[in-house]
């Protein structure tokens, strides 16, 4: 509750300082000279400084409270790490945490490895994503469009039709719309190729509709109409729907469900440390840090 509550008031500190910039003098200038040194929390008999606190919310563009944190996290897991033997030079206490914990989790594998997850723990994991682990049916096409719904728009579709179901090759017809648009009319005409989508892609209806209900490739019987305009539409491949099995599937959702085992078996290390008193807030450093006229933008 104590971490709380301070964190709250770093918060609405530092947001109220910046309404108060003017330069300090006297007792209130010696009292923020302090505060970028003053202690503001203790991990395990380590300091944290309201300096550190200050750096951490400009390097990562953190508010006050998150920083402190991290800071406090990053502290618990690399006593967890000194605690375990693994050790590090102080001065490269930085570059020290990250490699710590890369040791710890390298330590984690040993236990959490894919194969010790559960079956049941798997199958569980596979019943809830079933759905989404199924690859339903997907179909390629290109159009042409004539971007007029009017009569005289059907009349141009119709023609542009006509060419493509005469061609040899169909694709000419659409390379030379796809360049140049209709150069008789004034109406606009564009050309697409479009990448395979499902029954249930965020496509219009009515173009879904009539590609999906085609029997073969090639083009397609009918205009079909659509909010756009007129599209003559071919219909390039059909991709048939896979339907994956917990086999096909296994390996990769036991390498997640371990990867998520040993990031939840760091968090509770950092639970376990804290439960065990190690973290000390020191009131009157968090007072001092309070009092500081604003915290420099974030660095670029």
């Amino acid at each position: 509750m104590v971490r709380a509550n301070i964190s709250f008031l770093v918060v609405c500190a530092l947001t109220l300082a910046a309404c108060g910039r003017e330069e300090a003098s006297g007792p209130v200038a010696a009292r923020n000279a302090r505060a970028v040194t003053d202690i503001v929390a203790r991990v395990g008999g380590s300091p944290i400084a309201a300096a550190d606190v200050a750096a951490r919310m400009t390097a990562e563009g953190l508010d006050a409270g998150t920083a402190l944190d991290r800071l406090i996290e990053d502290e618990l897991l690399l006593q967890e790490a000194t605690r375990r033997g693994i050790t590090a030079d102080r001065e490269q206490q930085r570059a020290a945490e990250r490699v710590m914990v890369r040791a710890m989790l390298h330590d984690l594998e040993k236990d959490l490895t894919p194969q010790s997850v559960p079956a049941e723990e798997v199958r569980a994991d596979f019943e809830a994503q079933r759905e989404k682990l199924q690859v339903p049916e997907r179909r390629s096409s290109w159009h042409i469009l004539v971007k007029d719904s009017s009569d005289a728009g059907k009349s141009l579709a119709e023609s542009i039709q006509s060419e493509v179901r005469a061609a040899k090759d169909p694709r000419t017809v659409f390379e030379r719309y796809a360049e140049d648009g209709d150069a008789e009319t004034a109406l606009e005409v564009t050309a697409e190729d479009l990448p395979p989508i499902a029954l249930r892609s965020g496509i219009e209806q009515p173009y879904k509709d009539a590609l999906f209900a085609a029997r073969s490739t090639g083009p397609l019987d009918s205009l079909v109409e659509t909010s756009y305009g007129w599209h003559v539409i071919v219909l390039t491949e059909i991709l048939p729907g896979e339907r994956k099995t917990l086999r096909d599937v296994e390996d990769e959702i036991r390498t997640r469900l371990s990867y998520k085992k040993r990031f939840e078996r760091l968090a509770e290390v950092v639970r376990a440390r804290e439960a065990d008193g190690l973290v000390d807030y020191d009131e009157e450093g968090v007072a001092l840090l309070l009092a500081m006229p604003g915290l420099p933008e974030r660095s670029q």
